[in-house]
């Protein structure tokens, strides 16, 4: 197919899930649609075995089959009794702060944040740890002013008391690694030093301080960045293939959809081309887009924004053989910038544009978006709870 035929094949994709959305709108505003569909495990069908037939003589049948019957339930019961469960994985998380990592929150706190989170199916958790500052060093302390070394032991203390609280969940550990800082040239992830710093504090962070994985928050980032992928294998090679590595995927700003309004603050085609997408899919473990600071101001625009995210990515991974799984981080944070409005990037509008995104999608493809995580800097209230359990858990 050449590059004319595949434009054509891919606008008539975007015409299509037009319709679809148009058709849905009015739905999601007031809330989101109830769907139901099948699930994406099939039911196999199983060969039959003959058994040979053997004759007893009568009496033995008559007491055989209602003695054989009583035995094989007898071990049915028992096997069912004293079978443990299945842990249960919940693929929903929420990152945490460093007023949790560095704050010494007292053992009531700790337990109520693992209750709030086995409550809202809520398994995993991004656990701030670090920033790597402008001299490659790495800071620590609630201000983020103080050298990590010297606060390490809250941070390995957090991920202890929270495992005690809550034994089944996933604690991976957050760093944030800026690319441009003000000085030279502004750009350094091409640095060998600063690549191998990353690699190195990723195993400390699992072999020292108790990390199920590793969380790299790198920005910004454009497409096609070869030293993203680069920093991902180093890691990689640093903390072995049975450690998993998420990476924090920035939302295209401006996407060519006629659903998403262009922004005249932001250069046109700012977004992540389909190869890069697709190749740090395959580089990581778990994804996670973050769909806020979209410079909109208008609900709807927004709603349509995340919902092309969405469908963007599903329809990506589709085409791929990969375990990647893929979260969609939505905000509750309400510092204010030219890039984020909370007011218009609400927990509520960015659940109502996954779910618009979805709806695109059969059954079995929706599976492929496995959770939602929460990017928050305060305890959420009893409302908007409410919110994630009717827009996600209860859709």
């Amino acid at each position: 197919m050449d590059a004319s035929q595949e434009q054509v094949k891919r606008g008539g994709r975007a015409r299509e899930r037009h319709q679809k959305r148009k058709q849905r709108q009015a739905m999601v505003a007031r809330g989101g649609e109830k769907r139901s569909g099948k699930s994406r495990s099939q039911i196999r069908s199983q060969s039959r075995i003959k058994i040979p037939a053997i004759r007893l003589p009568e009496n033995r049948i008559i007491i055989g089959i209602p003695l054989g019957f009583l035995v094989v339930v007898g071990a049915i019961a028992l096997l069912a009794f004293f079978k443990p469960e299945d842990p249960v994985v919940l693929s929903n998380a929420i990152w945490v702060d460093k007023s949790w990592t560095y704050g010494e929150r007292g053992s009531d706190e700790i337990n109520g944040l693992a209750d709030t989170l086995r409550r809202n199916q809520i398994g995993k958790v991004y656990a701030y740890v670090s920033t790597l500052n402008i001299n490659n060093n790495w800071v620590g302390g609630e201000t983020g002013s103080g050298s990590f070394l010297q606060s390490r032991d809250d941070v390995t203390d957090f991920v202890t008391n929270l495992r005690q609280a809550y034994p089944t969940v996933e604690i991976y550990g957050w760093i944030e690694i800026w690319t441009n800082l003000d000085v030279d040239d502004g750009y350094r992830l091409d640095d060998e030093d600063l690549q191998d710093n990353v690699a190195d504090f990723s195993l400390r962070m699992v072999e020292e301080m108790g990390f199920d994985g590793v969380f790299l928050d790198v920005k910004p980032l454009f497409t096609g960045s070869e030293d993203l992928l680069r920093l991902i294998r180093g890691v990689r090679a640093s903390v072995g293939l049975d450690t998993p590595i998420v990476v924090a995927v920035p939302a295209d700003l401006t996407p060519d959809d006629e659903d998403v309004a262009p922004i005249d603050a932001i250069a046109p085609d700012t977004v992540w081309d389909d190869n890069f997408k697709q190749r740090v899919l395959l580089s990581a473990n778990e994804i996670v887009i973050t769909v806020y600071q979209s410079y909109r101001d208008n609900p709807l625009d927004y709603i349509n924004w995340v919902a092309y995210q969405v469908e963007t990515y599903v329809n990506l991974i589709s085409d791929l053989t990969t375990d990647t799984r893929i979260l969609v981080s939505v905000p509750n944070y309400q510092t204010e910038s030219a890039a984020h409005n909370p007011r218009i990037e609400t927990i509520a509008a960015a659940l109502d544009g996954v779910n618009l995104g979805l709806s695109q999608f059969e059954p079995e493809d929706q599976s492929l978006l496995t959770g939602i995580a929460i990017f928050t800097d305060r305890d959420l209230s009893d409302t908007q709870w409410d919110v994630y359990r009717q827009k996600w858990l209860n859709r």
